[in-house]
């Protein structure tokens, strides 16, 4: 527990130097375009009662704020930045796993809107029949031609330990700025950019990883992309303009 707290004051410590110096960087800004969204499961796209989050969107970046629940008590989280930068070329002109990952011959169930049929979905999605393949180490294959399309930055921006099944955490992005970056240029625009948070799982919370557990994307997992490892909640922002 103590290993725990350690690393969480450290990253709280980094976080509170970012999100000063983003501020003074925005010192001239008065008026944020405000988002909010709902909070839903990967699992069957249902909403989780009492959680929302806020995106507000400044000249030269956003600042994040998400509370939820219903999360296991004893594990580790993450909470990530997907950008698209260019949500005007996702596939079927709604941005989802499918510009992220690559998609088997049957694809992800659409209705006619292009909405994903959740139920079919999770019915087949980590079986042998599955939407998303994934290769032999276990980790999902990439499509590349979607996230270069898409112009998609995944990047970190918080992490924590939940005692309770609760999480409350707030994170900022300046333009340009790359911190955690997994893959893309990170945000380029703050205005034109679709933006979904992705909160994910890193199973229990191990003294011995938990540094890497709330602070990269495969912390504690082997490959980094299978179990416990797993994404399991998110919420979406659309661009304010086109």
């Amino acid at each position: 527990m103590r290993t725990k707290l350690v690393v969480i004051l450290s990253l709280l410590v980094v976080l509170v130097a970012a999100v000063s110096a983003f501020a003074q960087d925005r010192e001239t800004v008065t008026n944020p375009t405000v988002q909010t969204s709902t909070v839903h499961r990967f699992a069957d796209a249902s909403q989780v009662d009492g959680a929302y989050a806020r995106l507000s969107r400044y000249e030269n970046g956003v600042t994040m704020a998400i509370t939820t629940n219903d999360l296991t008590p004893g594990e580790a989280y993450t909470v990530w930045w997907v950008v698209f930068n260019a949500p005007e070329n996702c596939s079927n002109g709604v941005c989802n796993e499918d510009d992220i990952f690559a998609v088997s011959e049957g694809g992800i169930p659409r209705d006619a809107d292009g909405n994903i049929l959740w139920d079919v979905w999770e019915a087949r999605r980590w079986s042998t029949e599955a939407g998303i393949p994934r290769d032999e180490a276990g980790n999902r294959v990439m499509n590349m031609d979607g996230i270069a399309a898409a112009n998609i930055s995944v990047q970190h921006a918080s992490g924590t330990y939940t005692a309770d099944g609760r999480l409350t955490v707030s994170a900022s992005l300046a333009e340009g700025d790359v911190p955690g970056i997994v893959f893309g240029p990170g945000l380029l625009d703050a205005q034109t950019a679709e933006i979904h948070l992705v909160v994910r799982t890193h199973g229990p919370a191990v003294d011995d990883v938990f540094a890497d557990q709330v602070s990269t994307f495969g912390g504690g997992c082997d490959p980094m992309d299978a179990y416990p490892c797993d994404d399991i909640q998110f919420a979406m922002f659309a661009p304010v303009t086109n």
